[in-house]
């Protein structure tokens, strides 16, 4: 599916979904991801360009006509319907005669766990049974794409993880194509195949995930996503054969890897907190550490989040901020503490380059 269009604060929009896939689009809040979703489903009309789907120009067709299921944020259950009238609105308003989806609407309702839900009314239901239910009601009229407007926002995180992966579960046993949008990151690499970042009405990047995570295009995208060590620096000395290049950061080198053209002579350039390590002390310092970023700091701050811990370095030298991310567990074995001195790598294949 290619998309142009122009309007709704979407200068320009081009994306590409292939069959099976499991898309996100990852923005914060106003970025124009519902706008999108919305344009596609046929409630808004572009201003300009086109919607294929399947090779179809679907730009002019009412949205009931396009062959989309779609669940808005707010699920749009019909409150006077029951839980199965309401998931048999599509294919009743579509004419589809019942011998076509009853085989699909058993294993729908055996695969979302909502047979003891079938009569009831939508304002008894929890918000996950309601998500479960507005699911049934999409993929039964056998879309061939399925839009995901925030589907987990409004849940509570139990309830959210449970959702996570059942979602994962439908896309692999159904295999329906899924353009899922979300502000939330580790909603989108959790889910996601391939992601696009959408700031201010732009695709910024679009890529596999682990692309994406760890090296974003631009600084504006390692913001977002959450890198927390991010630097700007002259390149000082280049070695093609090795493909390595010095940068000069206040007084600190740093050697990095690159890719295919040697970067430009300031560069910005960032690692995200999971790829600082941290040695362990009263232990032989392997060689090929040595040939990687080796800083000495001291810990400054300790972060407690729950899963994990940021540890908030300061580099000795050149008092230079690095921040890591520890799991609990090694946190709790090592009893770091705030004042302690470390040395940390990082390696050079792990420094990415971005623009500003």
């Amino acid at each position: 599916m290619q998309i142009w269009m122009k309007g709704f604060h979407l200068e320009r929009i081009n994306l590409e979904i292939h069959k099976g896939e499991y898309y996100v689009l990852l923005g914060p809040s106003g970025a124009g991801k519902t706008i999108l979703l919305e344009t596609l489903a046929g409630i808004h009309r572009q201003k300009s360009g086109k919607i294929y789907l399947n090779g179809k120009d679907v730009s002019t067709l009412p949205p009931e006509s396009r062959g989309i299921g779609f669940v808005p944020q707010d699920l749009a259950l019909f409150p006077h319907l029951s839980v199965l009238d309401n998931i048999l609105f599509g294919v009743r308003v579509q004419g589809i005669p019942g011998k076509d989806y009853q085989a699909l609407l058993d294993r729908l309702i055996s695969k979302l766990q909502i047979s003891e839900r079938l009569m009831t009314m939508p304002r008894i239901l929890s918000g996950g049974e309601k998500q479960r239910v507005a699911l049934a009601r999409a993929l039964l009229t056998r879309p061939k794409i399925l839009l995901l407007d925030e589907p987990l926002s409004s849940l509570d995180p139990p309830i959210r993880r449970e959702l996570l992966e059942l979602l994962k579960e439908i896309h692999r046993d159904f295999h329906v194509t899924t353009l899922h949008v979300t502000h939330d990151q580790e909603e989108a690499f959790i889910l996601g195949d391939v992601i696009s970042v959408l700031l201010d009405g732009k695709i910024e990047q679009t890529g596999k995930k682990n692309r994406v995570y760890f090296f974003p295009r631009t600084c504006r995208i390692a913001v977002f996503t959450g890198m927390e060590n991010i630097f700007h620096g002259n390149v000082v000395h280049v070695d093609p054969a090795k493909k390595e290049v010095h940068i000069l950061h206040k007084g600190l080198v740093f050697k990095a890897f690159y890719d295919k053209k040697i970067p430009q002579k300031q560069v910005y350039f960032g690692v995200r907190g999971e790829e600082v390590m941290i040695v362990k002390e009263h232990r032989p310092l392997l060689e090929k550490i040595k040939e990687e970023n080796l800083f000495s700091v001291v810990l400054t701050r300790v972060i407690e989040k729950g899963w994990t811990h940021t540890l908030v370095f300061e580099e000795l030298s050149n008092k230079i901020p690095f921040v890591a991310e520890v799991p609990n567990y090694v946190f709790r074995k090592l009893q770091y503490e705030a004042g302690q001195q470390k040395r940390i790598f990082i390696r050079r294949r792990n420094i990415c380059f971005m623009e500003e």
